[in-house]
């Protein structure tokens, strides 16, 4: 995979990963997989698990735990869905530990992993910059203008 389409699997991937895991941040773990208990249509997200609470000290957005989380659910799954919803899954500080997953994910797997129903809808609000969002093709630009 070249590194244009790396960086846009990270661009896009890191901000799927903050938008499904917002709703969950600072949840208890498990909470996730409790609201979706089995996959739904078109494998909706359903959580994971084999996350034990001593793999991490906090959930409070520092960088080792959030890194380590990111990393051990990008190591023990095999698509960018199923690391970012084992990473939502662990609880605590979602949207931080999902972003980061889900940007090594997207690096890892490219953009085109990334099921088109959390694309689709993907706006990121520029904090400062007024009304301003991004959407996919703004973020694909931006990706690939960082790329270059």
């Amino acid at each position: 995979m070249n590194r244009t389409r790396r960086a846009v699997g990270a661009v896009v991937g890191s901000a799927v990963g903050d938008a499904l895991g917002a709703p969950f941040e600072f949840g208890l773990a498990g909470v996730f997989s409790a609201r979706f208990p089995v996959p739904g249509k078109e494998n909706e997200m359903c959580g994971g698990g084999g996350w034990q609470p001593d793999d991490a000290t906090e959930f409070n957005g520092a960088v080792w735990p959030c890194l380590g989380s990111a990393l051990w659910a990008l190591r023990t799954t095999s698509s960018y869905a199923e690391a970012v919803r084992v990473a939502i899954d662990l609880g605590g500080d979602t949207d931080t530990v999902a972003a980061v997953t889900g940007g090594l994910a997207g690096a890892v797997y490219g953009a085109d992993a990334i099921p088109v129903r959390w694309t689709e809808p993907l706006h990121v609000p520029l904090p400062g910059a007024g009304e301003r969002v991004l959407r996919l093709p703004e973020l694909v630009d931006l990706a690939q203008r960082l790329a270059r």
